[in-house]
């Protein structure tokens, strides 16, 4: 359980005879014994971060799997020693509260759901170790040359901002090509079970702010 919020189904999907769009939580995946709740998904949609956007829709498969990836790049951080930096989570713990509508709105609905505000921000965390990892070991490794920045930009004049836009670019796209390459060898050798059953659509268990 993550806190109160969590109601006591976690660890059961949904069982025969619950309506589809029942507010429990369910146990969604298992990455290496750690697991994945509907509540993880619905709490990184509320706050907008691991590539999770607001919405009450019924939770994907597509979402499952790309919380099963954050949870191998987390794993994979710590092995490797990156971290987040406290100055780095605050500012962004202090951006997502602003866009979710300030301090007294955020402390409200945390309350109202009954969620673990130290849950919220270590999902904040990850957002950062996240941004840190794919930094450190992808897009530091890649180097454009001029050739391939002039083929980006096409034929004529270009200034240099333009140019570093363009070198900026390419870094980005090579770096996800080879993020894309390692999630995927990462499946591949780490333990990671997708629980939900096809054709079973799972409501969040609660809404956002």
């Amino acid at each position: 359980m993550r806190g109160p919020a969590l109601l006591a189904l976690v660890g059961l999907l949904l069982a025969p005879g619950v309506p589809a769009a029942a507010p429990f939580d369910a146990l969604l995946g298992v990455v290496e014994g750690r697991t994945i709740a509907a509540s993880d998904i619905a709490l990184a949609r509320a706050l907008g971060v691991l590539g999770f956007a607001s919405s009450s829709s019924p939770i994907t498969r597509e979402e499952i799997e790309r919380f099963a990836d954050v949870l191998l790049t987390i794993d994979e951080a710590g092995r490797i020693g990156i971290s987040a930096e406290p100055e780095q989570t605050e500012r962004a713990w202090t951006a997502v509260v602003t866009r979710v509508g300030g301090e007294a709105a955020f402390a409200g609905w945390l309350d109202a759901q009954r969620l673990d505000r130290a849950w919220a921000h270590r999902l904040v965390e990850y957002e950062v170790i996240r941004a840190r990892f794919f930094e450190a070991r992808f897009a530091a490794f890649v180097f454009p040359d001029e050739a391939a920045v002039a083929r980006a930009l096409g034929p004529g004049q270009h200034d240099e901002a333009g140019r570093e836009a363009a070198r900026t670019r390419l870094i980005r796209e090579a770096a996800e090509r080879a993020q894309a390459d390692w999630l995927q060898e990462a499946r591949r050798r780490m333990s990671v079970r997708i629980l939900m059953p096809p054709g079973a659509p799972i409501a969040p268990p609660f809404p956002a702010p």
